[in-house]
């Protein structure tokens, strides 16, 4: 039994060893790159990817606008770092308070550290330390909170 299997591996391994060299030494396959369609609502994730900052912001900012939370934290995080926008920290403290204010635990956390530096408001440790604890505070999504006798639990739902 042991030999059949070392056999079918050794076998296996040859013919992939065989196809990838076969277009070394025959005539090269044409190979056509297959392009991802982006989902509806995630072209300015795609410009991200694509290192379009300026497109992406673009695409964020009406999405925004509307209250998406995503495109909020997004928004903020481009106008804090200046990519794709002028570096405007009162800007991204605007977008990252909003998406903070629906929950959103990256942006309590960007709060956060724009509190403790002074990044567009002044520096304040205390409200860095709340935002720090609020966005601690977020269980990750589809998990909730169970006691038991040893302490908290995580669990998917």
């Amino acid at each position: 039994m042991r030999r059949l299997l070392l056999v079918g591996v050794l076998s296996l391994s040859t013919v992939a060893i065989a196809m990838a060299v076969e277009p070394l030494t025959g005539d090269p396959k044409k190979v056509v790159p297959q392009r991802s369609i982006p989902l509806a609502g995630e072209e300015p994730y795609e410009a991200l990817k694509r290192g379009d900052y300026r497109g992406a912001a673009g695409l964020f900012s009406p999405r925004a606008e509307k209250g998406d939370v995503r495109a909020q934290y997004n928004l903020g995080l481009l106008y804090a770092s200046g990519m794709g926008v002028m570096q405007d920290y009162q800007t991204a403290l605007k977008w990252h308070r909003m998406a903070a204010g629906q929950g959103h635990a990256g942006a309590q956390n960007e709060l956060a550290q724009m509190y403790a530096k002074g990044q567009g408001v002044q520096q304040i440790r205390v409200q860095a330390y709340v935002w720090y604890s609020v966005a601690g505070s977020r269980r990750p999504a589809g998990q909730k909170r169970r006691s038991s006798r040893t302490g908290t639990i995580w669990r998917s739902v």
